[in-house]
């Protein structure tokens, strides 16, 4: 069979693409009709140029428009990638290509994991070895996992790894949700998730709570106990996270901090950059175990992951959140309430005068509530001994505006209570239908009506 050395000695220029008149036909829907076009200038170099291709081409991990190579440099072409080598060349693909090309090496799924629980101060990029680890590995694969509302912060950590993929000694290819070419089949592209070498989960509220993502992370989370994939938790956005089984497995950054805290973080690029370091170190690790001179070493025991874990999840934050209400209600609205029947106690219960005293003490509540809210507390002394925080959805310290709003929804509802006759079933009502709602959204209302987002406590 023909090589691509053959054809590139034969005729010295090779048409690469999906097209049938093609030198090398690539049939993935990553490859464009004419994605490249290779020239033999003489026996040691050859010109690499793209062809206005809609993934692009890429040489060593690198995106060109056009190249001088070498037949040592390893060229990506959709989801393929090939050596020009005078024996053999190869399109490693997910699928075999239409061509007559021999393939360097079967692609070897990595059985990798990383260890459990790993504090963030003793992270290791270290993974346990598989049964078959000492196979030699053709490339690495590496899938963002994430709700759409973080593909921007994916875009920006796979923009961070470009030295490393450049650097490293296997190709690297990078997948994920915002990677799918234009006019590919979605659900097939996505199911590139289930046989990557390495999983990155990007933590957030919107993360845990779509179902999508939830039943996506169940298959993953199964490959990591089954000890076929490595998952590593990024810190896209401040949630509750701690009681998710993604807590369990290294979590980036290491010292706990959300991507998006800009009062910690001196510029996105820093915080980018203290993910892809760790990101590298599980790269390395992996790269080291591909190796076939590496002797075997003797796998090490993996806390396995809860599979099924929403629902444990849910109500466990359902509770730590009344818990904090409770509290809250102990430490200021017992003392105001007090406070109040101190005051009324010689009115004889006038009416006027009650109702006074309520609506001043229910102002005060709101006051404070919000004041503590929007100050750098962030957060009620409900919340700060549950070890919460109250943020909008992009992790910033909320107004005292929309605090005040936030707690004015929470105090209406709660003063139906007091409407004669028929206020206690409104109330009990509202009860059941917040119940209900959370169930369903995970989230409460005042939550949702005010964009604010409690999550665990950075200090």
């Amino acid at each position: 069979m023909a090589t691509l050395y053959d054809i590139l000695n034969a005729k010295r220029v090779a048409l690469i693409g999906s097209g049938q008149e093609n030198d090398i036909v690539l049939a993935d829907p990553e490859t464009s009709p004419q994605h490249c076009q290779i020239t033999k200038i003489d026996d040691e170099r050859f010109l690499i140029v793209d062809l206005n291709s809609a993934s692009g081409t890429f040489v060593n991990n690198k995106k060109i428009d056009k190249e001088f190579i070498s037949d040592a440099d390893f060229i990506t072409v959709g989801n393929n990638i090939l050596q020009i080598r005078k024996k053999i060349a190869d399109p490693i693909a997910a699928k075999p290509a239409q061509t007559d090309i021999h393939p360097i090496s079967e692609t070897v799924p990595s059985l990798s994991t990383s260890t459990g629980n790993v504090r963030s101060d003793s992270f290791s990029g270290t993974t346990n070895r598989p049964a078959d680890a000492d196979k030699h590995k053709s490339k690495i694969t590496v899938y963002f996992m994430s709700a759409p509302e973080d593909e921007t912060i994916c875009q920006a950590i796979d923009k961070h790894l470009s030295t490393i993929r450049f650097n490293s000694p296997l190709p690297i290819e990078i997948f994920g949700d915002y990677k799918v070419p234009p006019g590919a089949d979605v659900n097939q592209y996505r199911q590139k998730l289930f046989g990557a070498d390495i999983v990155l989960a990007l933590i957030s509220v919107d993360f845990l709570n779509k179902d999508e993502c939830y039943e996506r992370g169940q298959k993953v989370i199964v490959n990591y106990n089954e000890h076929r994939t490595i998952l590593l938790s990024i810190l896209a956005r401040n949630c509750m996270w701690k009681a998710t089984p993604y807590a369990q497995v290294p979590i980036l950054p290491r010292n706990g901090q959300p991507l998006n805290n800009k009062q910690f973080w001196n510029s996105e690029d820093d915080a980018l950059t203290e993910v892809v370091k760790d990101i590298s170190k599980s790269i390395s690790e992996l790269t080291s175990q591909s190796s076939p001179h590496k002797p075997v070493q003797p796998e090490r025991p993996v806390q396995k992951l809860e599979v099924d874990w929403q629902k444990s999840f849910l109500w466990k934050a359902f509770w730590k959140r009344v818990a904090a209400s409770f509290l809250d209600a102990l430490i200021i609205s017992l003392p105001l309430i007090l406070v109040f029947l101190k005051a009324i106690e010689d009115s004889f219960f006038d009416p006027f005068t009650v109702f006074f005293y309520y609506v001043l003490i229910e102002m005060l509540q709101i006051i404070i509530f919000a004041f503590m809210e929007s100050s750098s507390w962030k957060g009620t002394p409900g919340k700060i001994i549950m070890k919460l925080q109250i943020t909008d959805n992009d992790g910033h310290r909320i107004s005292f505006g929309k605090s005040v709003w936030r707690n004015v929804i929470k105090l209406l509802i709660s003063a139906t209570y007091a409407i004669p006759d028929w206020g206690k079933f409104l109330y009990w009502g509202y009860v059941a239908a917040q119940i209900v709602n959370y169930s369903k959204t995970k989230k409460f209302f005042h939550d949702q009506l005010t964009n604010t987002v409690v999550g665990e406590r950075l200090q």
